[in-house]
């Protein structure tokens, strides 16, 4: 746990020397400036490139993006008049009315939440100090430590998870509340239960079971959107479902996927989303088709990844987590018509996938090296040729977070390689680039630069 903690502090503490150094132009000059260019957002809207340091951070440049809105709530509660503040939800403005911090400082609040989430579910999981470096090599970082709520829902959902595992309802059931009142949970987490419910009783057949299970695993999800609904509804919302019908607001509205028009508001965002839809979407489809024939006896192969049971924690948790990731890719899919922005902020960033990558590397290490290596490289590429389609693509300083994510994914697939010297070179330097990255998307955003959340 130590170890952990000290790894956490590491990225934290690497973070703020890289920060700073950027903020002094020689140095600027001489690194990053070099290969790259910033931000700069005019008076009239222009988004333009120019080479010069990062940003100071003050209270007003903290205040950005969706980051706006959770301060607009945190100073002044919901306004009937500012629709579009409905679709965020209370929890992470209230923390941050309460904590008494201020924009330029809630860095410090919001990087506190996400380690002490991840290092709770490390503690939980047993999980050695190569998967926190990991996790902590991930290109969307940054969404921890601007003025969001990922990280509030991060810490919230692992409290639930460590009641559920530690057969504690109450802690469950009050982590699910505070969860769903961090974000959209009724959207995500409630059809996953259902979902999983669904796929155990295909094969089961305890119906008594089942809805047992549905109810008491949905019910804080339940209370907890409607206490958002109240919230809400007490500033003059008008509508229990306000949070869902201010949507049209970002164009959300039902469609097939628009595969043939994949785009992005962020070059930055689009080489993570690509590489994330891929490698990580079509692998997580193809287990769940797998798990469904095995339930219905139409697949007859046994193995460590198919054998799944209702009564064994893990599975079921395991189970329900493949349907919160797979909602998040269909939350974009199937409602921004091609549209990728914000789909690694709704993956990488989530507690489902953490807790995927912590459940099932021992099952992903049992796969031969051979399927591995194969599954990884034509994934790999197919995600590179995808960008270079659709994009257009050139190999500058914006294309550094696919690369971050292709070595992380790598690291991961591949960590019981016998030449632990070059993995551990390896697992650093994607860390250290990683940090490189992660100061680069947070200047972005004090910038107001392009969306890449």
């Amino acid at each position: 746990m130590k170890k952990n903690i000290l790894i956490c502090l590491l990225f934290f503490a690497g973070f703020w020397i890289v920060f700073l150094a950027m903020q002094n132009e020689k140095i600027y000059s001489l690194s990053v400036g070099a290969i790259s260019k910033n931000y700069s957002h005019s008076d009239d809207g222009t988004i333009s490139k120019e080479k010069k340091p990062y940003e100071k951070i003050t209270d007003e440049n903290m205040i950005q993006w969706d980051g706006a809105h959770y301060h607009a709530i945190k100073e002044k509660g919901y306004e009937a008049n500012e629709d579009w503040l409905f679709a965020f939800f209370p929890l992470f403005p209230y923390i941050w009315k309460l904590s008494g911090i201020s924009p330029s400082n809630v860095i410090f609040l919001n990087f506190f939440l996400f380690a002490s989430g991840l290092l709770l579910l490390a503690y939980l999981f047993k999980q050695n100090r190569k998967n926190i470096f990991l996790i902590l090599s991930l290109p969307m970082l940054a969404v921890f430590l601007i003025p969001y709520t990922e990280a509030t829902f991060l810490l919230m959902f692992s409290i639930a998870v460590w009641g559920y595992m530690k057969d504690k309802y109450y802690l469950y059931f009050i982590g699910m509340v505070l969860s769903s009142l961090s974000r959209n949970a009724i959207l995500l987490v409630f059809p996953a239960i259902l979902c999983a419910e669904i796929v155990f009783f295909i094969k089961e057949r305890k119906i008594k079971r089942s809805l047992f299970r549905l109810c008491m695993g949905s019910l804080p999800v339940l209370v907890g959107t409607a206490l958002v609904s109240l919230i809400q509804y007490g500033y003059g919302s008008g509508s229990v479902f306000k949070f869902l019908e201010v949507q049209k607001y970002w164009g959300n509205t039902f469609s097939l996927p628009d595969l043939t028009n994949l785009h992005d508001w962020a070059s930055e965002g689009f080489a993570v989303n690509v590489p994330t839809l891929i490698m990580i979407g079509i692998p997580l489809m193809a287990y769940l088709g797998a798990i469904f024939l095995k339930q219905l006896n139409i697949l007859k192969k046994t193995g460590a990844f198919l054998s799944f049971s209702s009564d064994n924690k893990v599975d079921y948790l395991n189970l329900t987590l493949i349907f919160c990731c797979l909602s998040a890719f269909c939350s974009v899919l199937l409602f921004r018509q091609g549209n990728l922005h914000g789909l690694s902020r709704f993956v990488l960033c989530s507690p489902y996938f953490v807790l995927l990558l912590f459940l099932n590397q021992e099952k992903l290490l049992l796969v031969s090296v051979k399927k591995r290596v194969i599954a990884f490289v034509v994934l790999a590429v197919f995600s590179l040729l995808v960008l270079l389609i659709f994009k257009k693509f050139n190999f500058g300083f914006h294309f550094l977070g696919f690369s971050i994510f292709i070595g992380t994914m790598a690291l991961f697939l591949f960590q019981n390689t016998k030449r632990k010297r070059t993995y551990n070179a390896f697992i650093i330097s994607v860390f250290i680039l990683n940090i490189i990255w992660t100061t680069y998307l947070f200047n972005m955003y004090l910038c107001n630069g392009w969306l890449y959340t």
